[in-house]
């Protein structure tokens, strides 16, 4: 074996396989980039977090090899998915800002959808309770 090819041969992982950490900073990068889209960056920071964890701790356990990439895979990955899931997890549970400051019924004439009609009920839920009953039905 030449010196070159050895050289090539000791940069791979010892089963034969790429870097792990290589893929964990690209998918950890990519979650920081499309973050602000929301779910890109949710579901490129899930796949950063576990390929991160997975090659750091290869490293952690194989004094041979360097974890660097996929612990920073993991942070960015971390990151991308707080950022992705910060904005995401308010419209999932209805909590935005849609009709702050507005009564129930100009929220409600507002709203274009049952999405915005429930974040009107959620703000207003007192009075949504007195006119129209408990909005969870409890089915009497």
């Amino acid at each position: 074996m030449t010196g070159a090819s050895r050289a090539g041969a000791e940069t791979r992982d010892r089963d034969g396989r790429g870097g792990v950490g290589t893929v964990a900073l690209a998918a950890g990068l990519l979650a920081v980039g499309t973050c602000w889209l929301g779910w890109p960056g949710v579901a490129l920071g899930l796949v950063a977090l576990v390929v991160g964890f997975v090659g750091a701790r290869r490293a952690f356990h194989d004094p041979q090899r360097n974890g660097a990439a996929a612990l920073g895979g993991f942070v960015l990955g971390l990151v991308g998915l707080i950022v992705g899931a910060w904005l995401v997890v308010p419209g999932l549970l209805g909590i935005g800002t849609f009709g702050e400051g507005l009564t129930l019924d100009e929220c409600m004439a507002q709203a274009q959808g049952q999405q915005e009609e429930r974040m009107c009920a959620s703000q207003h839920l007192g009075e949504y309770r007195a006119r129209y009953g408990d909005p969870g039905g409890s089915g009497g």
